[in-house]
């Protein structure tokens, strides 16, 4: 199966390779920040009433957090991206690829039907599922025609 099939049938589940991150949107800014640094990871997903409400990530932290103190000790809901584009568990690769590349974003809250969080799509699941899944067709790429070596080759 060729990269253009495979990313149009393979359901978005198959890909995410982590559990997601979820706290409650009213934890403490202080404490997500936290739980981001000690997890290694790069967003939270926020529920409420176990229903994702919105998405904490590191860009909220450069522009909605930096330089202002007072917001660490308010719940993390008053600086998160509410209501965030997502896809069902049930959507293809290729329309999470689209959402993705439209709206800038490297990760994407996977849903169930009842939006309830099912994992969160990184820009990275998707570099993996495509280096293994269409090794093929990403390892054999011709070169850049436009690319020029500035050392030779061996030295």
């Amino acid at each position: 199966m060729g990269i253009e099939q495979s990313v149009g049938r393979v359901e978005v589940v198959a890909v995410v390779t982590e559990p997601a991150l979820a706290l409650s949107a009213t934890t403490r800014l202080r404490q997500v920040l936290q739980t981001m640094r000690e997890s290694g990871t790069g967003y939270v997903l926020l529920c409420r009433d176990g229903k994702l409400a919105g998405i904490f990530t590191e860009r909220d932290v450069l522009l909605r957090v930096l330089g202002r103190g007072e917001v660490l000790d308010q719940p993390v809901e008053q600086v998160m991206t509410p209501d965030p584009v997502c896809v069902r568990d049930s959507d293809s690769v290729r329309r999470a690829i689209y959402h993705m590349h439209k709206g800038g974003f490297r990760n994407l809250p996977v849903i169930d039907a009842e939006r309830q969080v099912v994992g969160c799509l990184r820009h990275k699941d998707i570099v993996r599922y495509m280096a293994a899944h269409c090794a093929a067709g990403v390892l054999n790429l011709p070169p850049d025609p436009e690319q020029v070596s500035t050392s030779q080759e061996g030295a």
